[in-house]
Parts: C-alpha cells; sequence; structure tokens
C-alpha cells in the first residue's frame, strides 16, 4: 500500500516518459507511437526464439540444442525497443527498468512456483556503469509477476569480452564455463532474464550453469531478441 500511494506520487512530480523517444507515456513503458512501432517477434524456434517463417525447431537447435527449454521475448531487437534497451544500458536510464521490466512480465507466461534469476553483468561494467541493467529488470519483473527473485544465485567466474561482432561459435567459446550458480537454485523452475539475446550464447552458458547446481528446468525471457 505504502510503495503504491509513493509510486503514485512521484508519478505526478514526475510523469512517466517513454523508454524509447523521452515523450510522455501514459500506460507502459512507450508512448502511442512508440508502442506501435515495437516490432513483436512472430513466428519463431520455439526453444531459442530465432525468427522464422514458421515456430519450428531451427537448425542449429535440432543440431545442439541450448540448455534452456524456451524463449519469450517483448520483441524484436529495433526501433523503439533498441533505443529503450541503449537507454537502460547505456543512456544512464536505470529508472526505465521498472516499465520495462513490468511490461516484459505481461509479455511472458511464468508459471506460479517459478522463480526469477538474473544474467549477472560483469563487476568491471557494473562499476562503470553504476547498476546492472539484466538485475534491474529481474527485480521489476518479479515484482509485477509475483515470483521469487533469487538475488546472487548465478555470479560469473570471470570477466568476458564484448559478443558484439563474434560469430556464434566464437561467442559460445567466449563464455563457455563463465557461470557458477549456488544450491539455492537445486529444484526450482527458473526463468533467466537478459536484456537482449542474440544467438543465445551467454544464456545457453548461465542455464548450464544453473542446472550443473540442482535447477530443474531453465526457461529465458528477455527484452528483445536479435535477428
Amino acid at each position: 500500500m505504502l510503495r503504491a500511494t509513493a509510486s503514485a506520487f512521484l508519478d505526478l512530480l514526475y510523469p512517466p516518459r517513454c523508454a524509447a523517444c523521452g515523450e510522455p507515456a501514459d500506460a507502459g513503458p512507450f508512448c502511442e507511437p512508440c508502442a506501435e512501432a515495437v516490432e513483436p517477434l512472430g513466428p519463431a524456434c520455439p526453444r531459442c526464439g530465432e525468427p522464422g517463417l514458421a515456430a519450428v525447431l531451427c537448425g542449429a537447435c535440432h543440431a545442439s540444442p541450448p540448455a534452456f527449454l524456451s524463449l519469450a521475448a517483448g520483441g524484436l531487437y529495433g526501433g523503439p525497443l533498441a533505443e529503450a534497451v541503449q537507454a537502460l544500458k547505456y543512456g544512464g536510464r536505470p529508472a526505465v527498468a521498472r516499465p520495462l521490466g513490468a511490461w516484459l512480465a505481461a509479455a511472458a507466461s511464468i508459471q506460479p512456483g517459478a522463480a526469477i534469476v538474473a544474467v549477472p553483468l560483469a563487476r568491471r561494467r557494473r562499476l562503470e556503469r553504476g547498476y546492472d541493467q539484466a538485475a534491474l529488470l529481474a527485480g521489476h519483473l518479479a515484482r509485477a509477476a509475483r515470483a521469487r527473485l533469487l538475488r546472487g544465485a548465478l555470479r560469473r567466474l570471470r570477466e568476458t569480452p564484448s559478443q558484439v561482432g563474434r560469430h556464434r561459435a566464437a561467442r559460445a567459446r567466449n563464455v563457455a564455463g563463465a557461470f557458477a550458480a549456488s544450491r539455492a537454485v537445486a529444484g526450482l523452475d527458473l526463468w533467466l532474464v537478459d536484456d537482449v539475446v542474440t544467438t543465445g550464447a551467454t544464456a545457453d552458458a548461465a542455464a548450464r550453469a544453473l542446472l550443473d547446481a540442482g535447477a530443474r528446468t531453465v526457461r529465458v525471457v528477455a527484452l528483445a531478441r536479435a535477428e
């Protein structure tokens, strides 16, 4: 009750702004024009979320399925959604994680009893940025979905170079063995939260660590899926 009252008061003082263009937004993370321009994921591989002409298992998942069972995303990376991701990660706007997390919770069918865990940001990048965007998203998503948030259950064992510009195999090598999970995940059905998924290599490595620690299942939810 107090949290809701405080939130309403802050919204009166600082009206919600679109996470993409910064214009006033009446509901959700986007103003009406930006919301209409967000491209949905559409038909995609049911395992890794790779966009395609039909919702069938892609060749990569046929050959070597990832450790996670499925991927849900708010939309395709591009347009206003890409602008919102950039604002969250590099634009110094951590506050947009709140409406984006709630929006993401509505896009994912999170089952009762599931627990939420975030893909942890590398320590150096977290210090430079001042926050971990995936952890912020996970917290707001868990609150909106009334799910359990597991803080610190997944950690990075080593710093990894940026995945940007790397092809699928190089991405997989870059993050192989980069994560470890605590026994707090044992026996749980988990949703792994990240901002953007491209090939799924990072999510796969993180999911393997969670399963090695005893998690029952891992599904992935991301703000955006890159093509």
